[in-house]
């Protein structure tokens, strides 16, 4: 296989984008190319872990014994003692792969590889490792009432309110101290500097509605927010106008249960307000409790997704 680094001479635009994403490499045969991560993939207390992103695979040029070749480089080469795929790196990143769909076009922003993928992968020796799922919310009928949860929270003096346009750059560092402090006990969890989580919303501001984007607050302290977006890809496809659920986090204070209920349903009725017939809630692990959320509004799920791990170690079936 071919190997080249963030040094090599000539690199294309897209190859120069996946090194800032911090790969080690880029791995490429005749037929097949791949990113590989060791140095900045997530930690783990019991093992080594590297990670295969950015795959560009070829279904009848046997892709698994590609991604074989890869993962046994990040072992013999670098000391992994689990492989996981596909990933750029770590979780704020492009990750995961289809296993199931109804045939729904793809939503903004939605992590879609080609079928063939899941198959390569667990021919490759790969098995899942976590999974996934998105959920299809009707807007059109009567939406559930939310008077009496968020009287409830006003009670206790939490207050709700949309990001401030005006604010928009420092509401985003509280989300992000938030966001730390929600994932940072997740699997596969790795930290993001300020300046990347920043730069990573700012830039793509303009597809985002800033009503959309809901914050409580208890005495100005964030203690819970959503993050939405809207889905530009249907718009674009001429399709329903939907709204994408993509982030649901709080601080984890017990006391706060049902706080992720109160701002899905008030997203959804801001969203049916402004002219929006769907809501996706998007990416959820299926282990999590927000897929209890999207089962109480009625929410179809109509794709599963799924990560692949590798392992090298006798005592791990993964």
């Amino acid at each position: 296989m071919k190997t080249i680094t963030g040094k090599s001479p000539k690199l294309t635009a897209e190859q120069s984008q996946i090194f800032t994403q911090g790969a080690d490499c880029i791995v490429s045969d005749q037929n097949h190319s791949a990113a590989l991560w060791h140095t900045h993939a997530p930690g783990s207390d019991s093992c080594k872990i590297g990670t295969i992103g950015a795959c560009e695979l070829s279904q009848n040029n046997s892709p698994e014994q590609f991604l074989r070749a890869c993962a046994e480089l990040l072992h013999n080469d670098h000391g992994c003692d689990k492989v996981i795929g596909p990933m750029n790196g770590n979780t704020w990143l492009k990750h995961r792969l289809v296993t199931e769909t109804n045939g729904r076009a793809p939503f903004l922003m939605e992590p879609i590889e080609p079928d063939f993928y899941n198959q390569a992968f667990e021919n490759a020796g790969f098995q899942q490792l976590s999974t996934y799922c998105s959920h299809l919310v009707d807007l059109t009928p009567p939406q559930r009432d939310c008077s009496l949860l968020l009287k409830k929270f006003k009670n206790r003096g939490i207050t709700v309110r949309s990001v401030s346009k005006e604010n928009f750059e420092q509401d985003l560092i509280a989300i992000f101290r938030l966001s730390l402090l929600s994932f940072s006990n997740n699997y596969l969890y790795t930290p993001i500097s300020l300046e990347f989580f920043i730069g990573k919303y700012m830039g793509s501001r303009e597809l985002i509605d800033p009503e959309l984007v809901l914050m409580a607050e208890s005495d100005g302290e964030l203690v819970a927010y959503l993050f939405c977006i809207p889905d530009h890809a249907a718009t674009k496809r001429g399709q329903k106008s939907a709204i994408i659920l993509k982030t649901l986090a709080s601080n984890g204070d017990k006391s706060l249960a049902g706080i992720g209920s109160l701002l899905v349903l008030e997203a959804q009725t801001i969203a049916k307000k402004k002219g929006y017939t769907e809501a996706i809630h998007a990416l959820q692990h299926e282990d999590n409790s927000s897929t209890k959320i999207s089962m109480r509004c009625d929410g179809i799920k109509f794709r599963r997704y799924a990560l692949m791990s590798k392992s090298f170690q006798s005592n791990d079936p993964s």
